[in-house]
């Protein structure tokens, strides 16, 4: 089998490439979407946080380091887990924002809410507390932004967000390139594009991987 040479439009951890495994295929890398922190102020009063992402963690401590335990919500397993290192006390995670809302919907209404975001966002969590103006505000604590980069002869790509999508478009054909989702958003963005689309069974990058690795083989 001819060997693949394989592009993620976000740098992978040592132990995501070494999950990857594919040997004799090359991996290029780049981060296609940068993110900044911005500075903010806040008096938390909230019975609940509510965080976006790792990059929004990771904003918030970085301003912030002494906070004490609060209760918290979030997306994604991995902010989860960034946030019980925080000492934060961890309600639930979901893997993605309609998730949230749904768990939102029947079990905590009439709570206070703070919600920890960047600047490009899905807008499920702020449009189900629409008119709830006393119980939730949206803080900005990162915002992202693209920086796109042309790649020539690679097979495959990968990708983490419909943001990421429309930054690889900038520069890049999605001719004869086999689109690896992390997520049905991602997914859809990538349909403005191309037809050629596999979705991670669920939106994980553990799980990304393991679509590449069951579905190498055959194209």
């Amino acid at each position: 089998m001819k060997n693949k040479r394989i592009l993620s439009t976000k740098i992978l951890n040592e132990d995501e490439l070494n999950q990857l495994d594919l040997q004799g295929h090359e991996v290029e890398q780049w981060n296609f979407i940068k993110v900044e922190e911005k500075k903010f102020s806040i008096n938390l009063n909230e019975e609940i946080l509510i965080f976006s992402s790792q990059n929004a963690v990771n904003s918030f401590f970085s301003q912030h380091k002494n906070v004490t335990t609060r209760n918290c919500i979030c997306v994604g397993e991995k902010t989860k887990q960034l946030l019980e290192k925080k000492k934060q006390n961890v309600v639930n995670f979901f893997l993605s924002s309609k998730e949230m809302v749904k768990f939102l919907e029947t079990n905590l209404l009439g709570k206070k809410f703070v919600f920890f975001t960047g600047n490009q966002r899905m807008n499920n969590i702020e449009n189900f507390f629409d008119n709830q103006d006393d119980n939730f505000k949206v803080i900005e604590v990162y915002k992202s932004y693209c920086d796109p980069k042309y790649f020539k002869d690679f097979n495959i790509a990968l990708f983490f967000s419909p943001s990421g999508v429309r930054c690889f478009a900038k520069l890049n054909s999605f001719e004869n390139i086999d689109c690896f989702a992390i997520g049905e958003s991602t997914a859809n963005e990538l349909k403005n594009y191309t037809k050629n689309i596999h979705i991670a069974k669920k939106p994980t990058i553990n799980n990304l991987i393991e679509k590449v690795k069951i579905l190498h083989q055959t194209i």
